[in-house]
């Protein structure tokens, strides 16, 4: 993360940019001091263009231990776009507070479990004191009422908004389930795909990854992401918590996509089991939204361009997945396009 002078970009104030990773630190010879020239990708996401003074870069910034755990850091690479080596900083200690801490965060986020009414800090708080040690702890929050009322800044009101939210969360979908697991590289858009691939069915798709099921079949899905789902479910740990935190929770049925094929025939509907990726700023959709809507004609939300992509629907700044549709030769849509060619 990169934290800079406070600028103004179309009527915002910026402060911080995402450094991404160490390949892009290092191709933008960054270290603490330079000036930088920043934008406003999609007039959203703040995004470091330049390093104005370069020849200053240092190997010796990059931690040699983690400053959380003290463990070794490891430096991991990959593959990225166009062949290019993407590397970036890892902990691999799986005890490490941080590490720790961030994956109850994460559990907890809206895109997950949604537990709404409870902070990144009163998480903290509640692992510290031995409340959290592991997911389905969440739900018997209760045996630890009379502790967490008297904690500063609680009380009668508080807890009760905790326990409320945390009862809430509990009637959720496959996908924030398996998205709440942070299996490596398996979110939001990859647990859509898998929920219509396996019918909403947990057993069914936890028994497929079991069995090393080719997960590179489903739209979006490669190589490494297919290995996570295997490793993840190869791991006892993570497969006794995919079966205990289930009897702490309860699955809404998945939209029936079935009835979206019947409401909108083939015919009728150009996308029935197509896979759409939508790519820069939309006028009637946030990226959920454009996500929800692909989903709900029948098709498949993708999230990156690739030859079983069908179509791109492309907004202001497209970026890259639009020269990427051009070279494999996908139809590219307006988002009003898209709009007027699904069925009334």
């Amino acid at each position: 993360m990169a934290a800079f002078d406070t600028v103004e970009i179309d009527g915002c104030s910026v402060s911080r940019a995402s450094l991404h990773n160490l390949s892009f630190i290092r191709d933008l010879e960054l270290s603490p001091g330079c000036r930088i020239l920043v934008s406003k990708r999609n007039m959203i996401i703040p995004h470091i263009e330049e390093n104005l003074d370069r020849g200053h870069y240092r190997k010796n910034l990059i931690p040699k231990s983690c400053p959380c755990c003290g463990k070794p850091t490891r430096i991991f690479s990959r593959a990225g776009d166009k062949g290019r080596l993407v590397e970036t900083l890892h902990c691999d200690n799986q005890d490490c507070s941080s590490q720790i801490l961030h994956k109850f965060i994460h559990f907890a986020e809206k895109k997950a479990m949604d537990i709404s009414g409870i902070s990144e800090a009163t998480i903290e708080k509640f692992i510290e004191r031995g409340f959290l040690k592991t997911f389905p702890d969440f739900y018997h929050l209760d045996r630890y009422r009379d502790e967490i009322v008297q904690m500063e800044g609680f009380g009668e009101k508080s807890y009760g908004k905790i326990i409320a939210s945390v009862e809430k969360s509990r009637n959720t979908t496959f996908t924030r389930y398996v998205v709440a697991m942070d299996i490596p590289m398996i979110g939001k858009t990859a647990g859509r795909a898998l929920e219509q691939h396996f019918h909403g069915d947990l057993q069914e798709f936890a028994k497929a990854a079991v069995d090393c099921f080719d997960f590179t079949s489903l739209p979006d899905f490669g190589d490494t992401m297919c290995r996570n789902i295997w490793d993840w479910f190869h791991d006892y740990g993570n497969l006794k918590l995919w079966k205990t935190l289930q009897k702490e929770v309860h699955i809404k049925k998945m939209e029936d996509i079935t009835m979206a094929k019947k409401n909108n025939s083939t015919k009728s509907n150009p996308f029935i089991g197509c896979t759409i990726v939508a790519t820069g700023k939309l006028e009637h959709f946030t990226r959920n939204g454009i996500n929800d809507k692909i989903i709900s004609i029948g098709a498949n939300a993708g999230s990156s361009v690739t030859r079983k992509t069908n179509y791109l629907i492309c907004g202001e700044k497209p970026g890259s997945k639009l020269t990427k549709a051009k070279e494999l030769g996908i139809p590219v849509l307006t988002e009003q396009e898209f709009l007027d060619m699904i069925p009334a």
